[in-house]
């Protein structure tokens, strides 16, 4: 991060109307998927009945946390807002926050990448992964009501309230739009009080950004006290209120979600270290395959471009490995239930302990955990000199502290993958905020057309029957 940051121009006034004709797609496919949406799942007949007998919303808001007991009192208002009105209501803004997910993604990305104008394939890139991750990571909640609202709203919202931190923080003399950022505080407000990996990556970083300002801010001071530089220098105010309020209301959500959540480590606390090892690596290959393998091949091509073999033929390797995985089973079998790869229909069997693991399964499992333990330290060389560097770095740790905050709790099992959605959209910045330095020329923006679409192809295979069956027995549980 550099407050002489001098964004580079990307894209002509073509590039801009082809990204707002990506947008409006995006929305018309969005607002189509969400239309075919009636099915229940997970507590959406709990919220609907809530919704019918509380008288109102503080009824709703007080019957939810007694239920639920997570803390997510902004969740409970978007919740007691959907189900005690149409489902046509939900439809639309659902449709919206997909469009306006998609939106800030690729703007952040570019941002950290140092483009003034988004360029058409991180856009395309951007909403193009909602096809390319895992269907349990992605569609259960971003396409069921309760779910979308719990996560896919939460995670607009945090997106939404760090897009001028991440301004402020990589380029700050464009980052004059007067009272807006200071409205977008409410952003914050609800980031916090909706879900807790979202609340803490905001808070995470806002933190980081406000001390970086506040550092940058001294120094312009103390250059102006020396009769150094005459720019004047500006107090990043917005940023000092913005950080102190999500952090109060993040210690809120912690308080109400602390007290009565299961958050907890087995007696057995190897064992309880093992299941959790079990459990990122299962996620990181299963739900975010197309993703890793993205980010390894542009590392890849970096590493050669340097030529960097060593690093070079281990991303290789890395991309290699997860490619294979998809046509060998096997390969991703970390011996979370005997003889099977997917934990998603047996959530209440007990998974087998260190003692059961077979040696393939070993292998497989320190395979995956080394090549994700390994890649921050290849993002660092190989991102070295570049602004991005220490930005995808936080966003790639980030990332695995939200994947790790889950084995914690009594839900690390039961959770379908949809608690891996905050990692993956942060793998997903970091990708396309990567593609503008990475794709230039014309026909390698084709070629990586095509392997998106290639990609889209083989997570669609993987997941088709497995979607087709979910939604076919709750359509009948809906019916009767």
């Amino acid at each position: 991060m550099s407050s002489g940051n001098q964004l580079q121009t990307g894209s002509n006034g073509t590039g801009s109307t082809v990204r707002w004709i990506v947008l409006g797609v995006t929305f018309a496919a969005a607002l189509g998927v969400s239309s075919l949406i009636s099915p229940m799942m997970g507590d959406e007949g709990f919220y609907l009945s809530l919704a019918r007998d509380s008288a109102g919303y503080f009824d709703f808001l007080l019957g939810y946390l007694n239920a639920m007991r997570d803390g997510r009192i902004a969740t409970a208002a978007s919740l007691w807002l959907v189900y005690s009105n149409n489902i046509w209501l939900w439809r639309i803004c659902n449709a919206a926050a997909v469009t306006l997910f998609c939106f800030l993604v690729c703007e952040i990305a570019c941002l950290i990448a140092g483009e003034k104008q988004p360029r058409w394939m991180p856009q395309v890139f951007v909403c193009a992964s909602l096809a390319i991750i895992n269907s349990f990571v992605v569609a259960v909640p971003m396409f069921t009501i309760c779910f979308s609202l719990h996560y896919l709203w939460a995670c607009t919202a945090g997106l939404l309230a760090l897009y001028y931190p991440v301004k402020e923080a990589f380029c700050p003399e464009e980052n004059k739009a007067g009272n807006l950022p200071y409205c977008l505080i409410a952003a914050s407000v609800y980031a916090c009080l909706a879900q807790e990996q979202v609340a803490a990556v905001v808070v995470a970083f806002l933190l980081i950004i406000t001390i970086y300002r506040h550092n940058e801010y001294r120094k312009q001071m103390r250059a102006q006290g020396e009769g150094g530089r005459r720019e004047e220098a500006r107090k990043p105010q917005f940023l000092y209120i913005q950080t102190a309020l999500s952090f109060v209301c993040f210690l809120l959500h912690l308080s109400l979600a602390l007290g009565d959540r299961q958050y907890h480590v087995m007696s057995d606390g190897s064992q309880h270290v093992f299941r959790a090892l079990q459990w990122l690596a299962y996620n990181y290959m299963v739900g975010a395959k197309y993703v890793l393998i993205l980010l390894w091949v542009m590392l890849f091509l970096r590493f050669t471009r340097k030529k960097q073999l060593a690093c070079s033929v281990l991303c290789g390797l890395f991309a290699a490995a997860a490619i294979l995985s998809a046509l060998l089973p096997a390969f991703t079998d970390v011996g979370l239930l005997s003889g099977e790869t997917s934990f998603l229909w047996k959530t209440n069997q007990n998974p087998p302990t260190l003692s059961n693991l077979s040696v393939v399964q070993g292998i497989v499992l320190i395979w995956w955990l080394f090549a994700v333990g390994v890649t921050p330290l290849l993002l660092l060389k190989a991102l070295k000199g570049e602004p991005v560097r220490y930005a995808a770095l936080l966003l790639y740790l980030a990332g695995g502290a939200c994947a790790c905050l889950i084995t914690v709790t009594d839900i690390m099992y039961p959770a379908m993958g949809r608690t891996f959605f905050v990692t993956v959209v942060l793998l997903v910045i970091i990708v396309a905020s990567l593609i503008p330095s990475s794709i230039k020329k014309p026909k390698h923006m084709l070629l990586a057309a095509c392997v998106l679409v290639l990609c889209a192809a083989a997570q669609l295979r993987e997941n088709f029957l497995s979607l087709v069956s979910i939604f076919y027995n709750l359509a009948d549980q809906w019916h009767y």
